[in-house]
């Protein structure tokens, strides 16, 4: 890529954000015409990023006056940031001290409705780093953190799981659901879960739950490892350190309780 395209790029992201930013701060639905004499450039350019902030549902349009305003994805992510906001202050010590005491990576997963994304991941100290990145959608089926999530979430269920079939993602996935509500049910009993090189082949998971004043469920913090680290015949004293770093984070967010 030119240095020109670059610099077109990052420009036409900028005004890409200069828009939604303004239609943000309208009080009211605001018009194609006044975002453009707002920002000091032509309808049609302004005309292509409304466009586009649409189609990805971060602003709606008003069919009747053909006007714009915050559209639901834009308040879906105001509540990621918040909900993750809130999560790694109430966790940051214990996930910090977590990661310390075993060495091996940390990953903070914070839930939204039915979606389980991730909002920290600390990093182990082996050769081999072991992260998943900020911001990533946690299939439920297929992780720790989701049979945890499906365990202790009152509006997820794996009956409710999308599909007719479960999708292999390793020859390890469990894609059986009776076989998956017995390892819910399982997770529920224990107070935390492990799904061995379900999701990517040679990486390994152990999970608990975070859980707020009234005992719902809030998020995750997990162990992640290669199978060297975390075996099929997982390691009692890396399950007792998961749950005590999860039990902190859960009673800075209110939680009274024991799990």
């Amino acid at each position: 890529m030119s240095d020109d395209a670059g610099k077109g790029g990052v420009r036409s992201v900028q005004l890409a954000l200069d828009v939604l930013e303004r239609v943000a701060g309208s009080s009211e639905e605001i018009g194609v015409s006044e975002l453009a004499a707002q920002l000091g450039t032509t309808k049609g350019s302004v005309f292509r990023h409304l466009k586009t902030l649409v189609e990805r549902g971060y602003l709606s349009q008003n069919s009747q006056t053909s006007r714009y305003r915050l559209g639901i994805q834009a308040y879906v992510l105001g509540q990621v940031a918040a909900s993750g906001i809130d999560l790694l202050s109430a966790s940051s010590d214990a996930i910090r001290d977590l990661r310390d005491e075993l060495g091996l990576s940390v990953v903070l997963s914070v839930l939204q409705g039915r979606r389980l994304l991730v909002v920290e991941t600390q990093l182990g100290k082996s050769t081999l780093e072991i992260g998943v990145r900020t911001g990533t959608e946690l299939q439920l089926h297929c992780n720790a953190q989701g049979k945890v999530a499906l365990a202790f979430a009152k509006q997820l269920s794996v009956d409710q799981l999308p599909g007719t079939e479960l999708p292999a993602i390793t020859p390890f996935t469990v894609v059986d659901r009776v076989q998956l509500s017995h390892q819910v049910s399982e997770a529920r009993a224990q107070g935390w879960a492990s799904a061995i090189e379900e999701e990517t082949l040679g990486i390994s998971a152990i999970a608990a739950p975070i859980l707020g004043i009234n005992e719902e469920f809030i998020g995750t913090v997990a162990l992640v490892a290669t199978v060297q680290n975390i075996s099929r015949k997982v390691d009692a004293e890396q399950v007792r350190a998961l749950k005590k770093a999860a039990l902190r984070a859960s009673w800075n967010m209110g939680f009274k309780g024991e799990f």
